[in-house]
């Protein structure tokens, strides 16, 4: 579950600065709030749902919270549903509604962001990254039978390069990269020319994380780079979308990205994908590969 840990601490980190928000302190708040998929109280009257409004002498307020246990702080009424949604739809609401800013856990910090705050923040990321050409099975197999990203494992490979973000990306954005999916099933026998589709036998493996110091996603330059991996599951390559990967690593709170760990260790920190996310989103999406989340390959 998400708990939007790099939402509170900014704002913790707010509180121990007497409140007083630095320009730093101000993008991070900012980058964590575009990101979130905060909860929202909501009651069923009349067969509709709306949403709770609290209403004093100077503004009408909505609560807003970080997790299931913030929210049930606060409410213990049974007739209380709570809604879970992203930063895009409590923008709308405050541009569709007369709520004039939300409080955010209101059983713990008891933060209020006003309607300015909430509706100056721009750039919401995309939610949808789809399209209606997505490539096609024999396409993927080429792809994948096609990869060589020597040049951004030579970049990798020069100590010199560490802290060159704006060189890794260039180099991130111009290759097609792996991630590892791991199972509890050997799939061979599923694969048609090496090629397994999850949309003939459902989800049937799960992305490999690192969880050294956190929760972070891994990507790949190569299949051999994914066998260095020591896990007894069972392995499957997929071919991801950068973009879409970056969108998911910030909205589902985790710390950053590995690239080809158990090798390189390349790490890329929330705070570097925070800073370059718009950038992700430009240079970085091939929009065909939207359906490449549905096929897996054999790597051995």
């Amino acid at each position: 579950m998400i708990s939007h840990k790099h939402l509170r601490s900014a704002i913790e980190d707010i509180y121990l600065n007497d409140n007083k928000i630095t320009e730093e302190l101000f993008l991070r708040l900012i980058n964590e709030f575009r990101y979130s998929n905060l909860y929202i109280p909501a009651k069923r009257q009349d067969g509709r749902l709306n949403f709770i409004i609290y209403e004093d002498e100077s503004a009408k307020i909505t609560p807003l919270f970080t997790d299931l246990d913030e929210f049930h702080k606060f409410y213990r009424n049974d007739d209380i549903e709570v809604l879970n949604n992203s930063f895009e739809l409590y923008q709308n609401i405050i541009k569709t509604t007369d709520i004039e800013g939300y409080i955010l856990n209101p059983a713990s910090e008891k933060y209020l962001f006003k309607k300015e705050f909430i509706l100056g923040i721009e750039n919401i990321p995309k939610t949808n990254f789809f399209t209606n050409n997505p490539y096609s099975e024999d396409e993927l197999k080429d792809i994948y039978s096609s990869i060589d990203n020597g040049s951004l494992e030579g970049f990798c490979a020069n100590p010199a390069n560490i802290g060159d973000w704006e060189g890794l990306f260039e180099r991130l954005s111009n290759s097609c990269l792996l991630t590892l999916m791991v199972s509890d099933f050997d799939l061979t026998d599923k694969a048609v020319d090496g090629l397994i589709s999850q949309k003939q036998t459902g989800p049937m493996a799960n992305m490999y994380l690192d969880r050294i110091g956190g929760r972070y996603a891994t990507i790949f330059s190569s299949k051999d780079k994914i066998k260095e991996v020591d896990t007894t599951r069972y392995r499957y390559a997929q071919i991801i979308n950068l973009a879409t990967l970056v969108n998911f690593v910030l909205s589902e709170d985790m710390e950053g990205i590995i690239l080809n760990p158990s090798s390189d260790s390349f790490l890329i920190p929330r705070s570097v994908l925070l800073k370059y996310s718009l950038g992700f989103e430009r240079y970085a999406n091939d929009a065909r590969l939207s359906e490449s989340m549905y096929y897996l390959f054999l790597i051995d």
